[in-house]
C-alpha cells in the first residue's frame, strides 16, 4: 500500500498511553469520553494533534468508528456483512471502502481496493485504522 512503511510499528506504553516506535516521533492515546485514540505529533515536542478516532456506540464492535484527520478528512471505519464478516474504511459522504479487512489466523489482512490505492492518504490514517482495529477485536 502506497504511504505504509515495510517496517513494523510498534507501541510502547508510555505515561500517557503509547510511543510509535517506527513511525517517525508520534504518541497515541486513549480518550475514555470519546471511546477513541488520539494520535499526537512528538516532533519537537509539539504535542500536535495528526488524527483521531471516536466510536458511536457503546458497543465495541458493531459500532461504526469515525476516523479524523488533522486536515479535516472524515473516514467511517465498520464491521460489514454477517456471512462473510469484514472491516471496511471509507468516508462517511460517499460509497464504496478505500480498504477492506477480512480475519485470518488470529490476525487482519488489509486489502486496498482501487479507490484506495488511488488515495493519497498519510501514514496517521493507517495506523488509526489499524489500531482501531485492534480495539474493535479486543486485542485491548
Amino acid at each position: 500500500m502506497e504511504g505504509v512503511a515495510a517496517a513494523p510499528i510498534d507501541g510502547v506504553p508510555d505515561a500517557g498511553g503509547f510511543v510509535l516506535t517506527g513511525a517517525g516521533r508520534l504518541g497515541l492515546e486513549w480518550n475514555a469520553a470519546e471511546r477513541g485514540w488520539i494520535l499526537n505529533s512528538l516532533v519537537a515536542g509539539s504535542g500536535r494533534e495528526v488524527g483521531r478516532t471516536t466510536a458511536w456506540g457503546d458497543e465495541p464492535v458493531l459500532a461504526p468508528v469515525s476516523v479524523l484527520l488533522a486536515d479535516g478528512r472524515l473516514f467511517r471505519l465498520a464491521m460489514i456483512g454477517a456471512s462473510d464478516p469484514r472491516i471496511e474504511l471509507g468516508r462517511w459522504d460517499l460509497p464504496g471502502a478505500y480498504l477492506v479487512g477480512r480475519p485470518t489466523a488470529g490476525a487482519w489482512e488489509l486489502e486496498p481496493t482501487a479507490a484506495g490505492t488511488a488515495l493519497e492518504a498519510p501514514l496517521e490514517l493507517w495506523i488509526l485504522t489499524c489500531v482501531d482495529i485492534g480495539r474493535l477485536d479486543g486485542w485491548y
